[in-house]
């Protein structure tokens, strides 16, 4: 029977740096909003981005630029990889 430590261990750090992320996230985006409202820009902006869907083995990818579609296909393709090394 393998030892499933490290997997617990590693799930549990990825998930308090996924709350640190978060959390810089809000703080920069915060930051950010306050310095929009100080310049009081009257310009339009355009939000970017995109998601991959996994079924599967099958990755559904989107977004609303072609560099952001590439970068999730990439991220598609190591998500893919790192879930065939870990089941193995």
């Amino acid at each position: 029977m393998p030892d499933w430590s490290f997997l617990i261990v590693a799930g549990i750090l990825l998930i308090i740096f996924g709350f640190f992320l978060i959390a810089f996230g809000m703080m920069r985006s915060s930051r950010e909003s306050e310095e929009r409202d100080a310049e009081q820009e009257t310009g339009k902006k355009r939000v970017k981005g995109g998601g991959v869907i996994l079924i599967g083995p099958i990755p559904i990818v989107f977004g609303t630029d072609k560099k952001y579609a590439l970068i999730l296909i990439i991220l598609a393709i190591v998500l893919m990889l790192l879930a065939i090394v870990f089941l193995k």
